[in-house]
């Protein structure tokens, strides 16, 4: 009897731990995706590098400053960008599809000299962006054949 009661605990336990794990998975955040109609539009702030590769990230050094913001609007399936680096105003325009790639992406803006190598490196990625995903408050531009992307926060 002690064998039958210890057994049946057991399995109760292993019930109740399994389904608090799933739990914990479907409540979160939804997570970032592509899909029809996906927009990019809002005013957001990067927050990180990140190398998908060795899932390596590089954050904001100066998270309090004035940092690398970015504002999209979006009319259909083009839209431009505008907003400033540490050091500089910055603008240009894009293309997206329904598989949210990113296509005739322009960007530009003064050339000041940036103040961090963190802040000077939106340039080069925004320049080799290739698709996009949203999720929550959360915007994922890749770029470098999609080994990399830049993580925005909606501000």
């Amino acid at each position: 009897m002690k064998k039958v009661l210890s057994l049946l605990l057991s399995f109760g336990f292993l019930l109740l731990f399994s389904f608090q794990c799933e739990q914990k998975e479907c409540c979160g955040p939804p997570p970032a995706s592509c899909f029809p109609g996906a927009s990019l539009s809002g005013t957001w702030r990067l927050e990180a590098y990140q190398n998908l590769s060795t899932n390596q990230k590089e954050s904001n050094p100066d998270a309090d400053g004035r940092g690398v913001q970015l504002t999209f609007a979006e009319e259909g399936r083009t839209g431009t960008i505008t907003g400033h680096t540490a050091a500089n105003t910055v603008f240009g325009s894009y293309t997206k599809t329904d598989s949210c790639a990113l296509t005739n992406v322009t960007f530009g803006g003064t050339k000041v000299g940036e103040p961090n190598p963190w802040s000077a490196n939106v340039w080069s990625a925004m320049h080799g962006a290739t698709a996009f995903e949203v999720g929550g408050n959360e915007l994922f531009i890749y770029f470098n054949g999609k080994t990399e992307r830049m993580i925005f926060r909606k501000n």
